[in-house]
């Protein structure tokens, strides 16, 4: 069944208006730090703990996971989920769903495939029903960016969003999104302007609209969308990525491998976090362990002295969980110096 030429116009506006509020997010002053590394470092204290610390100090903030094991409920002693959560005043969380996502992917879209799929055989709207719910890889990272970013906007009036993202290799694909878009975009244009006339005769035999070609436009807008999206993770006054690490060997491999990446996309990395070090004590084992974290840390400095800030985290004795505990971790944390 050809889509009537009343639902194409409410498809083409629901793209615009992702257009209008992507320059809505490029025009807010919500800052964005988000905090990285492989899983069990402790993003998500370190995360947490930020959170709290901006907030004390009177800015709204908001923290979100994008794990795919998330554990800001776990972290705050408190359901989230997927909602809105308000911690305390001035401190929100959510739990990003990417299956969820994939509904409101749908609705947004939706309208857009349809309509290129239809341009070479007519297909029913309800057909959208028959796509899956279970995310493929990648696009989860696709809805967690979108999700974020959509709370950096007049809306929500958020000064700070801290991000607590996925396990590295997750985050690298999310980062590079806005430029991987943008070039299969750009590919899609020309290809596009190649057939189009072709396109349009067959959209002719079918009975179909050729006065508006929405997937052109939707293909125009997603490319300044990604384009946006870059400049904004991009624009060191307003988005930070800050590695969390364990001294360990592997560490120094996964910050080098990391900060390579960063820098080639733009992203700013100031400051470091080495999570977990075991202190000075009487304990044989501990004084073993901490002489094996030093020769880490000893050539993590070596490194990044200069370029970036490394903050030295101690092994808690007790899991930080609770505002309470998050707090102790916090004022470790920022020791009057690190003010985020």
């Amino acid at each position: 069944m050809v889509k009537k030429r009343g639902e194409k116009e409410e498809e083409i506006k629901s793209v615009s208006e992702v257009t209008l509020r992507t320059k809505e997010i490029a025009r807010s002053n919500t800052r964005l730090i988000l905090f990285g590394g492989k899983g069990g470092v402790g993003k998500s204290t370190n995360a947490t703990a930020t959170a709290l610390h901006l907030s004390n100090q009177g800015k709204k903030v908001l923290v979100v996971s994008s794990d795919p094991a998330p554990s800001l409920s776990d972290t705050f002693d408190k359901e989230i989920g997927g909602k809105l959560t308000e911690i305390k005043e001035n401190l929100y969380a959510m739990e990003i769903d990417a299956a969820q996502a994939v509904e409101s992917f749908k609705a947004k879209y939706g309208g857009i495939v349809l309509d290129a799929i239809s341009t070479i055989v007519p297909i029913e709207k309800e057909a959208l029903d028959d796509i899956p719910n279970e995310v493929a890889p990648g696009l989860d990272e696709l809805f967690a960016l979108e999700r974020v970013l959509n709370f950096m906007t007049e809306d929500y009036d958020y000064d700070v969003i801290v991000w607590d993202t996925a396990p590295t290799g997750h985050t690298l694909r999310l980062l590079f999104l806005p430029t991987s878009i943008n070039s299969y975009v750009t590919g899609g244009i020309k290809l596009h302007s190649r057939f189009a006339g072709v396109l349009n005769t067959i959209k002719v035999w079918f009975g179909g609209d050729t006065s508006k070609d929405a997937f052109l436009d939707a293909l125009v807008e997603l490319k300044e969308t990604a384009e946006s999206i870059k400049n904004i993770l991009s624009n060191a006054g307003r988005t930070e990525f800050v590695p969390v690490v364990i001294p360990e060997a592997l560490a120094l491999y996964q910050t080098e491998r990391l900060k390579a990446f960063l820098d080639e996309q733009g992203i700013s990395i100031r400051r470091m976090i080495i999570n977990g070090v075991v202190l000075e004590s009487d304990c044989k084992f501990c004084a073993s362990r901490r002489k094996m974290q030093q020769r880490h840390i000893d050539e993590l400095h070596k490194r990044y002295d200069g370029a970036i800030k490394i903050i030295e985290m101690p092994l808690f004795p007790e899991e930080a969980k609770g505002l309470e505990a998050i707090s102790r971790y916090a004022n470790v944390l920022y020791g009057g110096e690190w003010n985020g």
